[in-house]
């Protein structure tokens, strides 16, 4: 004999002698009361009543008697008050079906939202905690003071402490502390006085770090001056750190992005989501078929060569951070700020330095001293990966050449039209009118179908790679096994946001690029451990609307690349326009109107010139080359 239970959609077969368990799928059901519930039929039902009732009525009679002069009948008083309810009806049921079908997808895309934002604002702190625990000692303790005088809210014993780990000097920070106490209380006669007392001094403990750290000597002089940091000015992003991110996606090579690049794709990502906007500008001209179309072919032509010039930097700046990494050169030797040629020097003379060790290791290995072949493995390795991004940066190098040579052919043609007619009507026209410049204003944001998918783009990701906060740091698990999370995590991570803002953001275009990183990031020095979800949604969101949307320095840079390039004759009037509408300084835009001249053009884009990344040495090869044959390495 057969018995059936039936569930809310299925029934089991329990035979007899065994016992089976089964839960009721009330899934459906549970949603659908929660729709009701969430519809509150009662208020819905007594808002329809007197929209059916007083207000048809009432608007029914008096609009048909202003109309006709007459009052409506019965008939259709009645038939628009039977129209009012059956379509409020029909249109509460349409909601409650609605929101039991996708109400629950409604609620996990908010879901994943809030879990987008909690585990961001963890790995922004995760990846700063990474990026200092990747130094060591003098340069640990630099990078850590660095990140102190960034914070808004640092107190003055803060700021003493800071000063005390970059400078050494004691009683240089309680100078600092007491500028810090006076500039909270706006007491600047007392700074200017402490200025005239402590110059020399500080200017002599900064001196060192110019050098060797600049981005902290610059924080320690703001608050020298008396200058913290403002919530509104927010905090400079890592130049072209979005190029470096792709780059490393299109080459399959994570080593191509920094530790700070990780961290300010980390930060944008957290911006877009908390609904920050970043206005940018941008230019096209319309008029003469012949200048507009000689205008965009110069604007491509000199967009292309920007980021030309900017891989190859970027990816000397990437070998030498991960230089950094692995101690081969000190973190003094490759600070951030340092110029490119500079790096290019300190790169090559490592590199050699490292094939030098290389060939004194084998000589002793030859020699009996068998305990030094750990360290010549470990070379050789590092050798080969350094070579390989050496290589990278060197062919991004060779790119920059025909790149350039299109720029200034481009420039060429360009002075060229503008010199054969110099007549008002050839000219570019600047001001009112149907034909002319014409600066765009652009808005790179996310919209909330844009900010649910890539929530939940970041938590499918999150939740595959099982990344989850445990104590203080975050973990990956893989086996049962916990371990830190690691560099090369932190740059996937990178890469991964990139991937999930591309389709909505489209980060590979060159103005997009451009127009981020002429903005300021948010600040999120209050981000804490242990901040709630909602917490960190409110604090995005507040950052997000504090940073002061300054276009000026875009203003004053369109208005270089009009002078410069383009051979535009900034007016008054452009002037007026550019300095009331953006902030743009009067002092820039004036001396870049006084300094129009034929030759400030070609005198630009030739005096520019891409660092010279010479090409790997043979030496290199030579010495991996005996390491294979000895068979000591498997690189």
């Amino acid at each position: 004999m057969k018995r059936f239970f039936t569930g809310w959609r299925s029934k089991q077969v329990v035979h007899p002698g065994s016992v089976w368990l089964d839960r009721e799928d009330s899934e459906r059901r549970d949603q659908f009361v929660k729709a009701v519930r969430q519809t509150r039929i009662s208020r819905s039902l007594l808002k329809l009543a007197w929209t059916a009732g007083p207000v048809t009525a009432i608007g029914l009679t008096g609009g048909y008697y202003i109309g006709f002069g007459k009052l409506p009948s019965a008939e259709l008083l009645i038939y628009f008050v039977s129209f009012t309810v059956l379509s409020g009806l029909i249109a509460i049921a349409a909601k409650i079906i609605y929101d039991s079908i996708h109400g629950p997808e409604l609620e996990q895309a908010e879901q994943d939202a809030m879990e987008a934002i909690d585990r961001l604002g963890d790995l922004i702190l995760a990846v700063r905690d990474l990026a200092v625990d990747s130094f060591e000692g003098e340069a640990r303790r630099q990078e850590a003071a660095l990140q102190l005088l960034q914070r808004v809210d640092l107190p003055p014993d803060g700021v003493a402490f800071a000063c005390e780990e970059l400078t050494g000097d004691a009683e240089l920070g309680k100078v600092m502390a007491q500028i810090d106490i006076f500039r909270r209380a706006g007491l600047y006669s007392r700074i200017r006085d402490i200025h005239q007392q402590y110059q020399g001094r500080f200017d002599e403990a900064v001196a060192p770090l110019q050098q060797h750290a600049p981005a902290a000597a610059r924080a320690l002089r703001n608050n020298f001056m008396g200058e913290a940091p403002k919530l509104k000015n927010g905090v400079p992003r890592s130049d072209f750190f979005v190029e470096r991110v792709l780059a490393a996606i299109e080459q399959d090579d994570p080593l191509l992005m920094t530790m700070n690049d990780v961290e300010a794709m980390l930060v944008l990502a957290f911006e877009l989501i908390n609904g920050r906007e970043l206005p940018m500008l941008i230019f096209n001209y319309t008029g003469k078929w012949r200048l507009a179309a000689a205008l965009d072919r110069m604007e491509r032509r000199r967009s292309r060569y920007r980021i030309a010039q900017a891989a190859s930097s970027n990816r000397i700046r990437a070998l030498a951070a991960w230089l950094v990494e692995v101690e081969v050169i000190c973190y003094g030797d490759a600070a951030e700020g340092l110029s490119t040629h500079i790096l290019i020097e300190r790169v090559v003379e490592a590199m050699e330095a490292l094939g030098r060790r290389i060939d004194d290791g084998l000589t002793r290995y030859q020699q009996g001293e068998s305990e030094c072949l750990p360290l010549v493995r470990e070379d050789a390795e590092q050798l080969t990966t350094a070579l390989r991004l050496y290589r990278n940066a060197y062919e991004a190098y060779k790119r920059v050449g025909p790149v350039h040579a299109d720029f200034i052919s481009a420039s060429r043609a360009w002075e060229r039209l503008m010199s054969l007619d110099s007549s008002e009507h050839e000219q570019l026209q600047v001001g009112p009118g149907r034909r002319g410049l014409r600066i765009i204003e652009k808005v790179i944001s996310l919209d909330e179908d844009q900010r649910r998918e890539v929530c939940q783009h970041i938590v499918r990701y999150l939740r595959g790679v099982a990344m989850e906060k445990v104590e203080r740091r975050f973990f990956v698990r893989r086996n049962g096994r916990q371990r830190p999370l690691s560099l090369d995590g932190a740059r996937q991570l990178a890469v991964e946001m990139a991937l999930a803002l591309e389709p909505h953001v489209q980060l590979s275009r060159p103005e997009i690029q451009r127009g981020i990183g002429a903005t300021e990031a948010s600040y999120l020095g209050d981000l804490e451990p242990g901040m709630s979800a909602q917490e960190k949604k409110d604090l995005g969101e507040a950052m997000a609307q504090d940073v002061e949307q300054d276009l000026s320095q875009a203003a004053e840079r369109l208005a270089l690349a009009l002078v410069r390039h383009y051979r535009v004759e900034l007016t008054d009037e452009a002037c007026r326009f550019l300095h009331d509408t953006y902030g743009a300084r009067r002092e820039v835009l004036s001396m870049l109107s006084h300094n129009h001249t034929d030759e400030s053009a070609p005198y630009c884009l030739l005096s520019v010139r891409p660092p010279v990344v010479p090409p790997p040495r043979m030496e290199w090869y030579r010495q991996l080359v005996k390491v294979r044959r000895m068979g000591l390495s498997n690189v």
